[in-house]
C-alpha cells in the first residue's frame, strides 16, 4: 500500500526582497543518497510522460520547480494523485510504484534519484508491471 507520508516539506530560506532556496539534504529530507539528478523542461501543455516503475531498489522524488505538474502513483492496490506547484514540496516515489506525470505549459520537473540510469530497471508495459506488483505483494 502506498504510505501517506510521500510528501516532503523542504526548507524555504530568504525573503522576498532577496528570494528564496529551498535545500534537499541525504538524512534529512532526503531518505536516500543521492546518485543521479536530472530534469524534464520544455514539455508541451498537457504532455503525458512516466509511464513506467523499476523493478529494483530506485527511489525517486519529484520537485515542480517551477509550473505544475500533476503525478498519479500507482502500487498494484492504491492510486493516489499529487499535484506538485511549488518548489518547497517533493513527493516520494519508491521502487515498484508507477507513475504517470501530466505537465502544464513551461513546467520544470527536477527528480532525485538512489542510482543511475539502468535501461533494464524502467518496467514500461502496465501489464508486465501489475504482474509484478502482485507478486511482490504475494511474497
Amino acid at each position: 500500500m502506498l504510505s501517506d507520508n510521500l510528501i516532503i516539506q523542504f526548507p524555504k530560506i530568504g525573503s522576498e526582497q532577496q528570494g528564496y532556496i529551498s535545500i534537499a539534504e541525504v538524512g534529512k529530507t532526503c531518505p536516500f543518497e543521492i546518485q543521479r539528478t536530472y530534469w524534464i523542461y520544455d514539455c508541451p501543455e498537457f504532455m503525458k510522460r512516466g509511464g513506467h516503475a523499476h523493478r529494483h531498489n530506485l527511489h525517486q522524488i519529484l520537485i515542480c520547480v517551477a509550473g505544475q505538474v500533476e503525478v498519479a502513483l500507482f502500487d498494484g492496490v492504491e492510486k493516489k494523485a499529487f499535484t506538485l506547484d511549488n518548489p518547497t514540496m517533493g513527493l516520494y516515489q519508491p521502487p515498484l510504484v508507477w507513475g504517470d506525470l501530466i505537465y502544464q505549459q513551461n513546467s520544470v520537473l527536477l527528480v532525485l534519484a538512489s542510482k543511475l540510469y539502468a535501461a533494464e530497471d524502467y518496467i514500461r508495459d502496465y501489464q508486465e508491471f501489475l504482474q509484478i506488483a502482485h507478486s511482490a505483494r504475494e511474497g
